[in-house]
């Protein structure tokens, strides 16, 4: 009723009732999670007026995983087809995912690549040394769009269990999508009550995508414990972020956008972006990027990058935008780190 009244009144007036109704429901949404979950606010002192996000979890020691972990599917621009990663503390002979329409008939192979990336607190010193695990990335092909498909993963002498993952809907296709949406996310205690909450909602309802939009692992922000001026980044707190993302993105295709904890000097532990290009696979040049599902065009914009005209962003993203075509997708979904307006 509301929706059919407000349509009569015009799209702008629609729109305008819509984005207040979204603030609204979202200043609820808050409300409740910060009395659910007893989160703390600094009461004594408005100007540090932030939720705590509580202790750091355990940190996942890599080296000692052999079965694939931190497994994550990604769209590409193809919609028949599905990006997927996953690490291992070694490697064999046989690298690949089985995939299929059926649980018993996985007949597609996808073999992978593999690599590692060493990190240290400074070059010349082997303080807070890390060795990647082997970090291995595969393209899963000719999927029926909008189609549960079965997977296993064969790695490192090791199987994963059989998982499943429905493919994007065909460019156009009348079907409803949706997504989950977080962003500043870390790994703290706070951090897993979000993705329960999120893997609650997996069980009642399809979701096509999660987009993060930046501040993934927040590996500078290990304790304060990188003494100054270098705060290198924490390498084991994306091994596990990763893997306490996994019951999420080995489901549904995770698609992240940088931050400035991913691309910026000092606050991304001086990773400045090279680690978020290890450890993703996005579309694109995965900074920047678009991919559809059904009627819905999405565009990933990295908004600690130039986005003015004349700019590689700034000129791809007006280009884009001018490109689509809108009788295919009537809607045009934005995401990114910073908001437009502050």
């Amino acid at each position: 009723y509301f929706i059919q009244s407000n349509l009569s009144r015009g799209p702008v007036v629609m729109i305008r009732w819509m984005v207040l109704l979204l603030g609204l429901f979202g200043m609820l949404n808050e409300f409740v999670y910060a009395n659910e979950y007893e989160i703390s606010y600094n009461i004594d002192n408005p100007e540090q007026n932030y939720p705590s996000a509580g202790p750091i979890i355990e940190l996942m020691d890599v080296t000692k995983e052999a079965a694939p972990n931190q497994i994550r599917l990604s769209y590409t621009e193809d919609p028949t087809e599905m990006s997927i990663t996953w690490t291992t503390n070694a490697v064999s002979p046989t690298e690949q995912v089985k995939y299929g329409l059926l649980e018993g008939d996985m007949g597609y192979v996808a073999f992978s690549t593999s690599h590692q990336f060493d990190w240290s607190y400074q070059e010349d010193s082997s303080d807070f040394y890390y060795t990647s695990g082997f970090i291995h990335e595969a393209l899963m092909v000719n999927l029926e769009p909008g189609k549960k498909h079965f997977y296993q993963i064969e790695s490192n002498g090791q199987t994963s269990p059989v998982m499943s993952f429905i493919a994007a809907p065909a460019p156009g296709e009348e079907t409803p999508v949706s997504f989950l949406h977080v962003a500043d996310q870390g790994i703290y205690s706070t951090s897993v009550m979000v993705v329960k909450d999120m893997m609650d909602r997996l069980a009642t309802k399809d979701f096509h995508a999660i987009l993060h939009c930046g501040d993934i692992s927040y590996a500078d922000k290990y304790d304060g414990q990188r003494p100054p001026p270098s705060g290198m980044a924490e390498q084991s707190m994306w091994d596990t972020w990763g893997q306490m993302v996994q019951p999420l993105a080995a489901k549904v295709p995770y698609m992240v956008t940088p931050g400035n904890h991913e691309v910026v000097g000092y606050e991304s532990g001086w990773e400045n972006g090279t680690i978020y290009h290890k450890r993703f696979i996005m579309p694109g040049n995965e900074r920047f990027y678009s991919f559809t599902l059904g009627m819905v065009y999405v565009i990933s914009v990295s908004t600690d990058d130039d986005v003015d005209a004349g700019t590689a962003q700034g000129d791809w993203l007006e280009q884009t935008l001018a490109d689509i075509d809108r009788d295919t997708f009537p809607w045009v979904v934005v995401f990114q780190h910073r908001p437009i307006y502050n």
